[in-house]
């Protein structure tokens, strides 16, 4: 495992480090940690997506009337989103009325969606007031993953730079100390994490956790 991990991060800092340090200019969060997190959520492959049923159920339970809010987005959000985010050149649709429908269907989809290098929803698109296809440009949605974590650190009075157990828990469950789906989630992040700084710092490469 550790041969592949350090494979994993090799290639992750080959093709995505300059990338990486660029977005954490900005950021206490350490490098090593956004990549990590890339490496647990995509693998490194910045035109990843996970389309999630259940958070779409959620939004048209919104839309419906049938929940007040998701998370913080009330029905008005959604729909402004709908209604004025411009179509990506892959959403090709029929000419008509069909179009509308068809356009509103696959933007309603997109917000169901986990993007890019590091998964993030697209319903964050509505908080963060950027369009989903900002989330598979690698530096914009490295941002947003940035502004995220710093968000999950204030609310659950986190340290950037110490508690990677928590965030690696708040980015894969939305809060600390709470099961991950897959058990190794936080022992691969952190396995990650130091295999990254050792090389970015070959004459320490260690990293606390």
């Amino acid at each position: 495992m550790t041969d592949a991990n350090l494979a994993l991060m090799t290639s992750i800092r080959t093709k995505w480090g300059g990338t990486i340090a660029e977005a954490c200019k900005s950021s206490t969060v350490p490098e090593s940690f956004l990549a990590a997190l890339t490496a647990n959520e995509s693998g490194g492959n910045p035109d990843a997506k996970r389309f999630e049923h259940g958070v779409l159920t959620s939004l048209w339970d919104v839309l419906a009337g049938r929940k007040a809010a998701y998370g913080s987005l009330g029905r008005s959000d959604i729909v402004n989103f709908i209604a004025t985010q411009p179509v990506g050149p892959a959403l090709v649709a029929a000419p008509g009325s069909t179009s509308i429908i068809t356009r509103a269907v696959q933007r309603l989809d997109g917000l169901a969606t986990s993007w890019g290098l590091t998964q993030v929803m697209g319903y964050e698109a509505i908080v963060f007031s950027i369009d989903t296809s900002d989330l598979l440009v690698p530096l914009s949605g490295l941002r947003v993953s940035l502004r995220m974590i710093s968000q999950f650190a204030t609310v659950r009075d986190l340290d950037v730079t110490k508690n990677f157990d928590e965030l690696f828990d708040c980015w894969n469950t939305g809060r600390p100390h709470s099961p991950t789906a897959d058990p190794q989630y936080i022992p691969n992040g952190l396995a990650r994490m130091q295999l990254y700084e050792s090389l970015l710092h070959p004459d320490t490469g260690a990293v606390s956790a």
